[in-house]
């Protein structure tokens, strides 16, 4: 089989990694739609309320399938999204997965207009595979929130 003609695909269940998430996300789901039909009395604001909280957690909850091949990434799942390589500028690399961002530099667009590819069991794999693609792109880690801290005035004399 040619190089240009192989696919590679894997699948991550968000649910299954971190099932301790699980119970506050079932929670939700059932006490959104109660609270909308007790506060509104209507059964439409608790179908909102449920559809609102599933498909912001749908990713979580469901499938996400990833192909990778010589012309790009496509996830397939609640949110579907496609990278073609020639619009990778800039990786950023995190300890469960990679960003690829068409922006050169950090944007808060990234979220919208990127690719974060989970890595799953597969994590080897995937980083040599968009290691292969994205020679010339340039890395960074991912950052770290910086903690606040308390400086103490230092008291002269």
């Amino acid at each position: 089989m040619n190089d240009e003609q192989t696919t590679y695909r894997w699948t991550v269940y968000l649910a299954r990694q971190s099932p301790e998430r699980l119970p506050v996300i079932g929670l939700a789901l059932v006490g959104a739609p109660m609270l909308g039909w007790l506060v509104m009395e209507h059964w439409l604001f608790a179908l909102a309320a449920f559809w609102m909280v599933f498909s912001a957690t749908a990713d979580y909850l469901l499938p996400v399938r990833y192909e990778v091949d010589s012309e790009g990434i496509r996830q397939r799942g609640w949110s579907p999204r496609v990278m073609r390589w020639d619009r990778v500028k800039r990786l950023v690399w995190g300890e469960q997965g990679v960003l690829l961002s068409p922006f050169a530099h950090p944007s808060r667009l990234d979220a919208y207009r990127g690719v974060f590819v989970w890595f799953g069991s597969e994590r080897e794999q995937v980083e040599s595979l968009i290691l292969r693609y994205c020679q010339s792109v340039p890395s960074e880690q991912k950052p770290k929130k910086k903690r606040k801290t308390k400086q103490k005035a230092h008291e002269v004399g």
